[in-house]
């Protein structure tokens, strides 16, 4: 039986981004700093409906699913500076998704708890972010899709090995 000719026609490399210069255009962090603005850009425009931000889903999925962290272990773990993350969580307080308490044994650290209405927004959340990481990756197959998972799985475990032992020596 003959196969139906694909219909996104033959294989070609995309045509480079357009503006850039040819020193940026292959350089492959910048091309992935790039993607990583647009894909943060949709995530944070999907989200608005819940007035949230793709950081605030971010905090949210960490508290609930790994309850309770301090503001600090947040702030490491998301990359996100300590100011910034005050502001992120007041909000999210605000709005009654999240608690935060003092550390029982440092009393200058805080816990982050979420609330019952904070783990209902997660769920939320992340049924937006499922969409948004569908439209985002739909130019590539479902292959493409898995092997761009597993490459940036890849550099992520390495990059925060090489950062411990930068960090550590």
């Amino acid at each position: 039986m003959a196969r139906a000719p694909d219909s996104r026609g033959p294989q070609r490399a995309p045509a480079a981004p357009p503006g850039l210069p040819p020193s940026m255009r292959d350089r492959v962090p910048f091309l992935l700093y790039r993607t990583s603005e647009m894909s943060h850009s949709l995530a944070n425009e999907m989200l608005a409906e819940m007035a949230l931000s793709a950081r605030q889903a971010g905090i949210l999925t960490m508290v609930t699913e790994l309850e309770p962290m301090t503001q600090k272990a947040l702030g490491d773990a998301l990359r996100i500076d300590r100011t910034t993350m005050v502001t992120l969580l007041d909000d999210l307080e605000d709005k009654g998704y999240l608690t935060r308490q003092r550390h029982p044994h440092d009393r200058r650290a805080f816990l982050v708890h979420p609330t019952d209405s904070g783990r209902t927004a997660k769920v939320a959340a992340v049924r937006i972010l499922d969409e948004q990481q569908r439209r985002f990756l739909a130019p590539l197959t479902p292959a493409e899709r898995t092997q761009l998972a597993a490459l940036l799985k890849r550099l992520t475990v390495t990059g925060s090995q090489s950062r411990d032992s930068n960090a550590t020596g």
